[in-house]
């Protein structure tokens, strides 16, 4: 009676350890799905290997395929790469654990350069632009008003950064209505002499000609035909700019007629101070009047 119980003490051991029939765990619901395929020393059907993983359905669909902790884990983008979810869903990059569709993803570590810059996603210690996601703000085809895309004509994710790709992605931004900017060339939308002569800077602030890709000021001719000139006094041409160089430029102007800013000073017409000629500056225009460009079409700078 003593042998028998030996004997059955025995097996019973030997279950508990798993030398029952080593294989057993690959036949079970547990291995196809979680890639629970080997037998621990207890007996129980646990995750010891990535090749347990590789043949799960974790790893196929969802690229679970790496043991960690006892568990079938996302461990890097190759995991990722070979699962259906990147097949169908462009989920193929691994982040934090799970696989991801990178290119419309946003970390919250680059929240504050996201909407601005379109550096949504960290990679590599630093925020980045991967996709016209990042850089529109969206995935339809108007981009968020503040976003690279629609102030800048930047839509396409180029380097880690936002960069135009197209002249239609440039004519449709602020650059191009407000500065001209409606050409790409080279990642960005710069301006053309064709397109300067035609934006309302041209006729509003004398800023008819292309430098370095930007409209500036290139002739007093065009300073003395723009509208600052005949409301502000600003008929000179300095430094790409329009600005008043002399009372000749405030005297025939409306902020002179109006306002009595018939001096200059610091490129721009003020009230003459202390009955002595000095030019003083005493604050801005009042607008009211109707005598500035922010006066009458309420457009700053």
């Amino acid at each position: 009676m003593a042998r028998l119980a030996g004997i059955a003490l025995c097996l019973f051991t030997l279950l508990l350890a798993g030398c029952d029939d080593p294989e057993r765990c690959k036949t079970t619901p547990e291995c196809m799905k979680q890639g629970k395929c080997s037998v621990s020393e207890r007996g129980a059907c646990v995750v010891a290997s990535n090749e347990d993983c590789k043949g799960s359905e974790a790893c196929k669909l969802h690229g679970a395929c790496s043991a960690k902790d006892a568990a079938c884990a996302v461990a890097g983008d190759s995991d990722c790469q070979a699962s259906e979810d990147c097949k169908s869903r462009g989920m193929c990059s691994a982040h934090q654990g799970s696989c991801v569709n990178i290119a419309s993803s946003i970390h919250p570590e680059c929240a504050k350069s996201c909407g601005s810059e379109g550096l949504c996603v960290s990679q590599g210690g630093r925020c980045v632009a991967l996709s016209r996601f990042h850089c529109a703000g969206t995935s339809g085809d108007k981009p968020e008003k503040e976003s690279p895309c629609a102030m800048r004509g930047e839509c396409a994710g180029k380097d880690g950064r936002c960069s135009a790709d197209s002249d239609k992605s440039c004519a449709d931004s602020a650059a191009c209505k407000k500065d001209g900017q409606c050409t790409a060339k080279n990642g960005r939308c710069v301006a053309t002499a064709e397109s300067c002569k035609a934006q309302n800077a041209c006729a509003r602030d004398g800023k008819c000609g292309e430098k370095a890709g930007a409209c500036v000021a290139t002739s007093s001719a065009d300073c003395k035909a723009s509208a600052r000139c005949k409301l502000e006094g600003t008929c000179s041409m300095k430094d790409g700019a329009c600005v008043a160089a002399s009372a000749a430029d405030c005297q025939r102007s409306s902020v002179c007629a109006q306002a009595k800013r018939c001096a200059f000073k610091d490129g721009a017409c003020v009230s003459a101070g202390g009955g002595k000629g000095g030019a003083v500056d005493d604050g801005p225009p009042d607008k009211t009047r109707k005598t500035t460009i922010d006066g009458v079409f309420g457009l700053g700078g």
